[in-house]
């Protein structure tokens, strides 16, 4: 069966090696059907939870792998070596699209409390969200960002043409609704990184209380954050810069303001990652128009 999701790069090689009878069926098969890529953090790797990736995958019929760390930053998944493996890995691998998420886990948690260390070792005024913004973007934070997936993309576009993605899609956040809620922790809600790390958050309110005078003030410098800066310094560069090459998903139209579509202050729900795969496998099929009638 060559419609299958797969997790393992052993299993993508052993499904498009073998005899040329089996070679032909494979190249056959792709000529019609999408081979797609999820490489990222929790929204798309997180085991036992119904990711983004994860949902996006089982609404196409074709060849998929779901690959990633949950938790991880964009500069462990695009740090040099890493990106060289990957790079690597996908040289012999027929596919057409790899889909990436990565980024905010840079601008959260541990990285907000060394951006704004002063206000956590001792008690200086605290600062508008405006402000609070501003310190991250002369901290140089999106533009490391941006390197980090420069460095990705850079990598896959030294790969001969044939050995390359046809189209690489990275996607943008959500506004956040559920400033400074944790979430439970239980495999249900977040998965395997409940019980690896013992943290479900949260990730922004949390560090920014000492910076912040009001949840409203962390809402608004969610935005500014996570759905403003990411989008406008880091994806919206990078689609210039790679043009034709790179695209993002706008996840911010996704509708997720109602108390269930949130786990917690980071993470949606399944029905809240649904509204956000709608989006995704639009620009899937946008992307593949000969193919996107395999992509529901």
């Amino acid at each position: 069966m060559l419609s299958t999701v797969l997790n393992r790069w052993e299993d993508f090689r052993d499904l498009t090696s073998g005899p040329k009878s089996h070679l032909k069926a494979v190249a056959d098969f792709l000529e019609t059907h999408p081979a797609v890529i999820y490489h990222g953090d929790s929204w798309f790797s997180t085991p036992l939870y119904p990711n983004l990736a994860r949902q996006s995958a089982e609404a196409i019929d074709g060849i998929r792998m779901i690959v990633g760390k949950p938790g991880a930053q964009a500069k462990e998944l695009f740090d040099r070596k890493s990106v060289q493996t990957f790079a690597r890995r996908i040289a012999d691998l027929p596919f057409d699209v790899l889909c990436l998420s990565a980024g905010g886990n840079d601008l959260l948690g541990d990285r907000l409390i060394d951006l704004f260390k002063l206000w956590h070792d001792g008690r200086p005024a605290k600062i508008s969200a405006a402000d609070a913004f501003d310190r991250i973007v002369s901290n140089g934070a999106f533009a490391r960002l941006r390197g980090r997936y420069a460095l990705m993309l850079d990598a896959l576009l030294a790969l001969k043409k044939r050995e390359r993605p046809k189209h690489v899609i990275g996607h943008s956040y959500v506004p956040l609704h559920r400033i400074g809620q944790a979430g439970g922790l239980t495999i249900d809600n977040i998965g395997l990184i409940a019980i690896l790390k013992g943290d479900v958050g949260p990730w922004l309110y949390g560090p920014m209380k000492r910076v912040l005078a009001s949840p409203v003030d962390a809402k608004v410098f969610a935005d500014l954050l996570l759905v403003n800066g990411f989008k406008e310094t880091v994806l919206a560069p990078l689609k210039q810069q790679y043009d034709g090459f790179f695209d993002y998903v706008d996840l911010a139209q996704a509708n997720l303001n109602q108390t269930q579509d949130w786990y917690d202050e980071i993470h949606p729900t399944a029905a809240g990652f649904a509204q956000c795969k709608a989006l995704l496998n639009a620009a899937l099929r946008a992307a593949l128009p000969q193919k996107a009638g395999k992509i529901a």
